[in-house]
Order: C-alpha cells, then sequence, then structure tokens
C-alpha cells in the first residue's frame, strides 16, 4: 500500500544554492541522503534497491532521511518516468555547479548536501553516512499538528539554512514496458513529490 509521509528538514545552502557487512555506528546528527534516479536507466535498480534497504533498516530509522529525486532527462529513451519531474533535474544540476562536477547522471547519492558518490556504491554510503553523522548539528525543528495543519519552527545561529518541508511516498510498484528496463516490475520507496522551502534563517531565532 502506497503512503505519503512529510518531513521536515534542515539544509544548508549549497553554494549558490551490501557487499557491506558492517553497519555504520550513526552518530546523533540525521544525515539526508538524496538520490538521483530514473526507472529509464538500467544502472538505477541497484541504487533504488540500497535506497529502499537504508529505508526499511529499523537501525537506521529516524537518523538517515532517503529521498529520492526522479529526474526527467531520461524519458525521451523509450519509457517516461511517472515519478520523474524536471524540478528535480534541475536541482541535480545545481548540485552540479555546486560540486563543479562535468555533469549529471544517474543513479548519483548526494549525502547532506556536501559530497556526493555512484547511487550504488554501498560502501562508500555508508561510510559517508557515518561520518556525516558525527558533524556538529546544524539547527533545530519543532513540529506539532493542530488539526489539519502541520505547525513547523526551526532554530539554527547560521544565517545560511533554509527550512524545508518535503513530501514522498513509500511502496510503488511499476510494470516497465519500454526502455532500457523493459519487462522489469520496479519497486520504489522514498519518492519526492514535492519539495517546499518554508523560509530562510536570519540567525535571530525562530523562523
Amino acid at each position: 500500500m502506497k503512503r505519503w509521509v512529510l518531513i521536515v528538514l534542515l539544509a544548508a545552502v549549497v553554494a549558490a544554492v551490501f557487499a557491506v557487512k558492517k553497519m555504520p555506528r550513526v552518530g546523533g546528527q540525521s544525515v539526508v541522503l538524496e538520490l538521483f534516479t530514473s526507472q529509464g536507466c538500467s544502472s538505477c535498480p541497484p541504487a533504488d534497491a540500497l535506497l529502499r534497504r537504508i529505508a526499511n533498516d529499523p537501525s537506521l530509522r529516524g537518523r538517515v532521511i532517503p529521498l529520492a529525486y526522479h529526474v526527467d532527462y531520461w524519458n525521451h529513451l523509450g519509457w517516461r518516468d511517472p515519478f520523474s519531474s524536471r524540478a528535480w533535474s534541475q536541482r541535480q544540476y545545481e548540485y552540479v555547479g555546486a560540486m563543479k562536477l562535468n555533469g549529471a547522471y544517474t543513479p548519483q547519492a548526494v549525502i547532506n548536501g556536501s559530497r556526493q558518490m555512484v547511487g550504488s556504491s554501498s560502501f562508500e554510503i555508508y561510510r559517508a553516512i557515518e561520518e556525516e553523522s558525527r558533524r556538529k548539528t546544524e539547527g533545530s525543528v519543532r513540529v506539532r499538528i493542530e488539526g489539519r495543519h502541520v505547525v513547523v519552527h526551526g532554530r539554527s545561529p547560521r544565517k545560511d539554512v533554509d527550512l524545508i518541508v518535503v513530501a514522498f511516498e513509500n511502496g510503488a510498484t511499476t510494470n516497465v514496458t519500454h526502455g532500457e528496463n523493459n519487462g522489469k516490475s520496479l519497486a520504489n520507496d522514498a519518492i519526492v513529490r514535492k519539495l517546499v522551502r518554508v523560509g530562510t534563517f536570519t540567525g535571530k531565532g525562530d523562523i
């Protein structure tokens, strides 16, 4: 059954904008794992499976925030990813510019907006999660429910931190009938459906 989930992130603005048996000793800082992927990419299913494994690992729940952005630049090669968005491709291009990469590719994992690697590289991803979890906390977020409304308060001493609300979907299965993954049934979790920047901290209190 499909589930929609709302999460709240504190995200530092970036520049201008298993073969692994040992689990990471995750520290106190939550880590954001962003995967840029596409159902039209034959190299992406292993990365999608790794993200799903992390998302469903009880020991990492609440410690790692996995998000899958389905890009749209694969859509012209035989299969239109139903979860793809031009906005997610643009988000990846912003990382390309900020990290001075040669270009966008899939699957690409970005950890805490500060480092990137191939999205199916389990060893590198788990190592990055462990290291990033030990960084100093950038701020705090408080969430409360008032009827049908979600009220969010955040606090950070920095002035380059955005408060972001993300809605994502779990439990989607797609039968692919064309393109590089023709004939496969793909399972996807943590599919980002909406991202909203609520505001930017001034460094003087709540937003």
